[in-house]
């Protein structure tokens, strides 16, 4: 269906709610999301444009993505001597508030519309959750295969070098690693699956029949582009992927945090090459609205 919006662009409403002609079973009642993207229709009418989605609840699915509990309540404090996670302290208690403020809730509404949950972590933290053995390739498990021989390297020691330079003296042997779990207000439920790698997650998704991904989590200009199993890895799959712009955080600077020009640059970014970011309230309001009509309210 197409419609026009105020400034006179059309606007397509995506839908998954088709049934078979002659069925009598009544649709579900649809996720309804508008999402934001770059769109170029020629060159010189390209700019950002809207799209309402109809989702089928069935189909869709919610993904929490590292959310790392440095900082946070049982996690590891936050490190004088190293740039970790979000970086500087004032990004870290963010990612701990936005979490609460959004992410938490945002999952909540989501459990209660019947989307299953899913969180992405790294191996180290994932594997202390027992789903996350579940359609794990064996060589992404303990013990884990060595990794192939690499050459030597150009300039013997520079990539141990850099990384110090930039996150600290030790920071590969700091403590914490070991201490990090999923925040506590957002941490996996009986029911939640954790997951490790793209194809895992691949699996997962195609066993259950799931197309659709809404993405929160951190670091918005890092992990949630280009880590295992966050948004570009499942792009190539051919998954339509979401991002709740609220419920995430770019690693920002002491030069950018007031402005969050950092995380205002990585969602234009995404709504180029990835998919649509949608607003937390329009979610939190759709996951009800999907919720009531289950219900028959």
């Amino acid at each position: 269906m197409a419609t026009q919006t105020d400034a006179g662009s059309t606007t397509t409403t995506t839908t998954s709610t088709e049934h078979g002609a002659g069925s009598r079973v009544a649709p579900a009642p649809a996720l309804r999301l508008r999402g934001r993207h770059w769109e170029t229709p020629s060159l010189d009418g390209a700019g950002w444009a809207e799209t309402p989605y109809d989702l089928r609840p069935e189909e869709t699915a919610f993904v929490a993505l590292h959310l790392w509990n440095v900082g946070d309540a049982g996690g590891p404090p936050v490190p004088d001597g190293f740039f970790v996670d979000m970086g500087t302290r004032a990004a870290q208690e963010e990612s701990v508030a936005i979490a609460g403020r959004y992410i938490a809730p945002a999952i909540a509404a989501s459990r209660a519309a019947g989307l299953p949950i899913f969180h992405v972590e790294p191996a180290d933290i994932a594997l202390k959750y027992d789903s996350a053995r579940h359609m794990l390739e064996p060589e992404a498990a303990p013990p884990a295969r060595p990794a192939a021989p690499r050459p030597p390297e150009a300039n013997p020691g520079w990539n141990r070098e850099r990384n110090e330079r930039s996150h600290g003296a030790g920071y590969s042997e700091w403590a914490g690693w070991g201490q990090m779990r999923i925040m506590a207000s957002c941490d996996a439920e009986p029911g939640d699956q954790v997951i490790v790698t793209g194809a895992q997650f691949d699996r997962i998704l195609r066993s259950r029949g799931i197309k659709n991904l809404v993405y929160t989590g951190f670091a918005t200009n890092m992990c949630i582009l280009d880590s295992a199993a966050a948004t570009r890895e499942m792009l190539g799959f051919g998954y339509r992927i979401f991002l709740i712009r609220e419920a995430t955080l770019a690693v920002e600077y002491p030069d950018t945090f007031d402005s969050r020009m950092m995380t205002r640059s990585a969602l234009k970014y995404f709504e180029l090459k990835i998919g649509d970011t949608i607003g937390f309230d329009e979610y939190v309001a759709a996951c009800r609205s999907v919720a009531a009509g289950a219900a028959g309210g």
